[in-house]
């Protein structure tokens, strides 16, 4: 099991990337790219389960704890769901975001209001359709 500490750390272009990927400057695919190696998510399509079919998402991240964390406001939130109202993503494209926001943990709720992010976010992630 390695420690945290041994962790390599994120580079500044690779949290320039978390920051730019949270207002939705970059896209998945820029993001992915970037940080290859430290972080992998995999989205699944529909898989069946006991009351219906359940999205099956995996992270796994190979870098330390930045600190501080970059947070994520109610205004990030509020500038997806106009970028989405606008047409300039799709709703797939906002779930994968919502996901992503949820599982990398380089990302932190902004202390105010971690419940309300939280929940907005599992919300877009669960209940939205990224097919």
């Amino acid at each position: 099991m390695i420690r945290e500490s041994e962790l390599p750390a994120l580079t500044e272009t690779q949290l320039d990337v978390l920051r730019r990927f949270v207002s939705l400057e970059i896209g998945v695919d820029q993001m992915r790219s970037a940080l290859s190696g430290r972080f992998e998510i995999e989205f699944d399509s529909r898989q069946p389960a006991a009351d219906g079919f359940a999205q099956r998402r995996t992270a796994k991240s190979n870098f330390r704890l930045p600190e501080p964390g970059i947070v994520i406001t109610r205004a990030h939130i509020a500038n997806a769901l106009e970028m989405k109202r606008l047409g300039l993503i799709s709703e797939r494209d906002l779930v994968h975001w919502a996901t992503i926001l949820l599982l990398n943990d380089a990302y932190v709720h902004d202390p105010g209001d971690e419940d309300i992010i939280s929940e907005w976010l599992n919300d877009i992630s669960l209940n939205l359709d990224a097919g």
